[in-house]
């Protein structure tokens, strides 16, 4: 009830700012994808659906004004055959605008990325993972939130103020890729405060030639939940518990010609191990990725990516990459069809198993696109993070149409 009054005033605001004042300029896109999940391997659990098919559409409304405003309004809805929990609407983005010589201001909800490495971005905080919508947790639910830029000859200052926190979606009873049992719905708890506690970030960032750097604190829930386990009905059930945290982190990037070298890190504290242990660890990200042009044909580029995630937290921690070790390949053949791939393998140095990863995408005609992504996972350790996945390995097929 509080977030739909929160998105009336949102529109109202936009309402009474501009709504005696015709845009001066307005653009309208969407795109429409259909999309075929297959899991070559039986489900665990004999609730689980073994294959499913998904329906979406995520259409963007962008108005612009002279004074230097504008609004962006962006929607999303996905439809899926067998897990109700994967069926959800959302907004990625309803928020507006203001522009000034040296500062920016953003009010609504929006959707902001941190990081410089490929395999896991250790920094980025502001958002949520729609975790249904997107396995490999490269896509965000929209933020709730009020952003003040300012731009100084020494560096870009952001600060953000978040006011209602998004849950973590999960796959439900039918769904793959789920704990066993699942999380239950609507049933999330949060230590130190409430989904309407006030969460802060400030961040700095700035380029000194080749380098790039960033430093930013943040105040407010770790992102990934801890399992609150409940006995209901004689049965046992998770639900998510999200901790109070506290966070300091930065970014360096350092351009060499055709190579970038690449460095994330944060210290928090607050969050809970996988022994629900509460205390503070370092959890980094560092790497290289060289690429070599035209290598491919005529114009065709490939690029070879290294990096190690660490976490002090080792064997205690709830995050599958600790001690694990990503490489990669990416090509892109700059060709009419502008096709992309990318081939990645993570190693668990410690000896729990292997991921890899596939994400295509090429363009079929001007406004439709294929996408095929996917994942397989091997020789997960008995309780560990991979073994509940040994036979969810799973490819998407995705074809989109931008209108």
């Amino acid at each position: 009830m509080r977030f739909c009054i929160i998105l009336s005033l949102s529109f109202f605001l936009v309402k009474n700012s501009f709504g005696d004042i015709a845009p001066d300029y307005i653009d309208y896109k969407a795109d429409l994808s259909l999309s075929s999940w297959i899991f070559p391997e039986s489900p665990i659990n004999n609730e689980q659906k073994h294959n499913n098919y998904s329906f979406s559409f995520e259409p963007e409304i962008y108005m612009e004004w002279s004074n230097s405003k504008n609004f962006v309004f962006r929607p999303f809805y996905r439809l899926d055959s067998q897990d109700d929990y994967r069926t959800h609407f959302d907004f990625r983005e309803l928020k507006y605008s203001f522009y000034g010589e040296d500062w920016e201001s953003n009010f609504g909800i929006g959707q902001v990325f941190w990081g410089v490495t490929e395999s896991k971005n250790v920094v980025d905080i502001i958002n949520q993972f729609d975790a249904v919508d997107d396995p490999l947790m490269k896509t965000k639910l929209g933020q709730p939130l009020i952003n003040l830029t300012l731009i100084r000859d020494y560096g870009y200052f952001d600060f953000y103020l978040m006011t209602y926190f998004r849950e973590r979606t999960f796959p439900g009873l039918k769904g793959r890729l789920r704990t066993n049992p699942p999380f239950l719905k609507n049933a999330s708890s949060y230590e130190g405060g409430s989904k309407w506690t006030p969460e802060l970030a400030m961040r700095w960032s700035n380029s000194y030639d080749e380098y790039d750097i960033s430093l930013h604190s943040f105040v407010g829930y770790a992102r990934a939940p801890a399992i609150d386990i409940k006995i209901i009905d004689g049965k046992i059930q998770y639900a998510p518990n999200y901790q109070r945290i506290r966070q300091l982190g930065g970014t360096l990037q350092r351009t060499m010609n055709s190579t970038l070298l690449k460095l994330e890190w944060v210290a928090r504290h607050g969050e809970k191990d996988s022994n629900l242990r509460r205390g503070g660890h370092i959890s980094a990200v560092l790497g290289f990725e060289h690429t070599s042009y035209q290598s491919i044909g005529d114009n065709g580029d490939i690029g070879f990516l290294m990096e190690y995630n660490f976490d002090s937290r080792r064997s205690r921690s709830s995050d599958s990459l600790q001690d694990d070790l990503f490489l990669a390949t990416r090509f892109n053949l700059n060709d009419a069809e502008n096709t992309e791939m990318l081939l990645g393998t993570i190693f668990d140095l410690d000896g729990d198993g292997q991921i890899y990863q596939l994400d295509l995408g090429r363009r079929i005609t001007d406004s439709i696109t294929l996408g095929v992504k996917g994942a397989i996972y091997q020789n997960g350790r008995l309780g560990s993070n991979l073994y509940i996945l040994r036979q969810d390995s799973w490819i998407e097929l995705n074809l989109k149409k931008y209108f």
